[in-house]
């Protein structure tokens, strides 16, 4: 997939467009989901846990009463009187008990036991009641005579109903105080403090309910409850709903709030319900907002790419279109610059292949058909010899190697070659010229071993001998050769008449056109220009004392 992706700089574009845009959604979504889930659980936890120490308060409240009217009862003198003396009267008795018990009358039963029998009661009807003295209540409080205990009491063996007894021996002989609070009396005194969608579960010391309230304090949820504790786990561990449990106060009694989820999953999942299809609509106005901005992006590179493919097969005429003033169009203007330069490089090479074809060409023509001439110099000098001429020997000899050299197949040659071929040509012409100038070389044999093109110093030399000795007795021709930097000058240097300015300036402008009528100089320049570049070639200058100074600019190669 990745390597699909990277085959293209469009779908690169797209690609990374569309995970910047969906990845920091569904991140930042399930980052409030979930940050809105813990807040709602704190906020809902905290008000869950008030609430659950307000029914503790509430209990306590209620226990706490009736631990001070046991605590009345078995204080009161006319109780305790007749439970030892039996000589108080009854109506008195239950006007004492009424009298005391008041304030816990509404939400639990007083009983007065002597011994197993109860003999004096809260309930209404006179229907006799005993107590087992081997278990339960009595059996707890004859155990602890001092205390005040809590003990859970089943009404019947097949109904199951359970109430709580609370009781206190009254003093050592045979008396009880008990006070006991049944389901409906718990619901009297929880019915304000939870709804029906909640539990509320009542627990006694071995986990046996005391009591039970709510939708949620289900026998189910209380043998989870139970297992829970008796595995040594957590109590809410397997719990899907949330629970509170706290012991109230020193009943030994344990409250267990339970409360449903703040939110339910149906309700996270129908978030992230939304999440997922928010993500899709996002993803796709993404594909297409990217689809458009990185074909706005991509388009120019594309032409660009296409532009160079042509460049790269040949097509010079390659231009790239863009009109656009940021960098992609900066760098289409300058392809374009570059393809027209590249194309004026490419016509100025082929013009210049053509000039210097023309040149040896009008060079050709110029050698007046060499092989013949060698042939018929070398007649010349065996005819020569047979009649004893040395001049025309030396002559024909000098003018046989101009030719030879000239025929050859290299266009270039040493310094120490072309000088030696000089040579020969100034020979020549000092026979012709009787004498009338001297010639001249000073070049280092450093230098000796520099390539040069061929024939490059001949029509220099000529042009000196023919154009600036001429009229002067006495004249010198002088061959010098400097190195500068990575450049090789030669100078061609005569003491005649000097060269006009006229011609100077057009030796300087390196016109072939203008100078068409100097053939000699035209062709030099142009060979050493088309060779080397257009930073080389002649130049020219008139020497203080009299006389020219020709340059010749060439690189230093050996």
């Amino acid at each position: 997939m990745l390597e699909y992706i990277n085959k293209s700089y469009r779908r690169q574009l797209m690609f990374y467009f569309t995970l910047v845009s969906v990845v920091p959604l569904v991140l930042s979504g399930l980052l409030l989901v979930g940050m809105f889930r813990t807040r709602v659980h704190r906020e809902f936890a905290a008000q869950d846990l008030a609430k659950q120490q307000l029914i503790e308060q509430r209990l306590e409240e209620h226990f706490r009463s009736v631990e001070e009217v046991i605590a009345q009862i078995a204080d009161d003198r006319d109780i305790r009187k007749a439970l030892t003396q039996g000589t108080v009267s009854s109506s008195n008795i239950y006007a004492a008990l009424y009298r005391e018990t008041q304030a816990i009358r509404s939400f639990s039963t007083v009983d007065i036991y002597a011994g197993e029998k109860r003999i004096y009661t809260t309930d209404r009807g006179t229907v006799s009641k005993t107590l087992p003295s081997d278990f339960g209540i009595i059996a707890r409080l004859e155990a602890q005579p001092t205390e005040t205990a809590y003990v859970l009491n089943y009404d019947g063996i097949y109904t199951r109903e359970t109430s709580l007894q609370i009781g206190r021996k009254i003093n050592a002989n045979a008396g009880y105080v008990i006070v006991t609070i049944d389901q409906s009396d718990f619901e009297s005194i929880l019915k304000e403090s939870y709804n029906g969608n909640e539990g509320v579960l009542l627990l006694n010391a071995y986990w046996e309910p005391l009591y039970a309230g709510g939708n949620l304090a289900s026998e189910a949820n209380l043998q989870l409850f139970r297992k829970n504790r008796l595995e040594g786990r957590c109590l809410n561990e397997t719990f899907a709903d949330n629970l509170y449990a706290a012991c109230v106060g020193d009943t030994g009694l344990t409250l267990v709030y339970m409360t449903p989820p703040a939110l339910s999953e149906d309700i996270f999942r129908m978030m992230f319900m939304m999440l997922l299809i928010i993500t899709v609509l996002v993803l796709i106005g993404s594909l297409m907002l990217s689809g458009y901005v990185s074909n706005y992006l991509a388009q120019p590179i594309q032409k660009l790419s296409d532009g160079m493919r042509a460049l790269r097969h040949g097509d010079l005429n390659a231009h790239v279109e863009l009109p656009r003033d940021d960098e992609l169009g900066q760098l289409a203007d300058g392809f374009n610059k570059t393809t027209v330069r590249i194309r004026r490089n490419m016509e100025e090479r082929v013009q210049q292949q053509k000039h210097l074809n023309e040149t040896e060409m009008r060079m050709m023509q110029a050698q007046l058909n060499p092989h013949f001439l060698y042939n018929t110099l070398d007649t010349i000098k065996w005819v020569a010899k047979a009649h004893q001429v040395p001049e025309i020997v030396a002559l024909s000899s000098d003018l046989a190697k101009i030719l030879r050299r000239s025929i050859s197949g290299r266009e270039f040659e040493t310094l120490q070659e072309e000088l030696e071929l000089l040579e020969s040509y100034c020979n020549i012409q000092e026979l012709r010229f009787d004498d009338s100038f001297s010639y001249e070389v000073e070049v280092p044999e450093e230098l000796m071993a520099c390539m040069v093109p061929k024939l490059m110093l001949q029509p220099i030399v000529e042009n000196a001998i023919i154009h600036g000795l001429e009229g002067v007795e006495d004249g010198l021709v002088k061959v010098t050769a400097r190195r500068v930097e990575e450049e090789l000058e030669v100078h061609v240097m005569d003491n005649g008449c000097g060269i006009e300015d006229t011609f100077i300036e057009m030796v300087k402008k390196h016109d072939g056109k203008l100078l068409s009528g100097h053939l000699g100089f035209a062709n030099v320049d142009s060979i050493i220009r088309l060779n080397y570049g257009s930073q080389y070639g002649i130049d020219i200058a008139r020497l203080p004392e009299g006389g020219t100074d020709v340059i010749l600019r060439l690189p230093y190669t050996k």
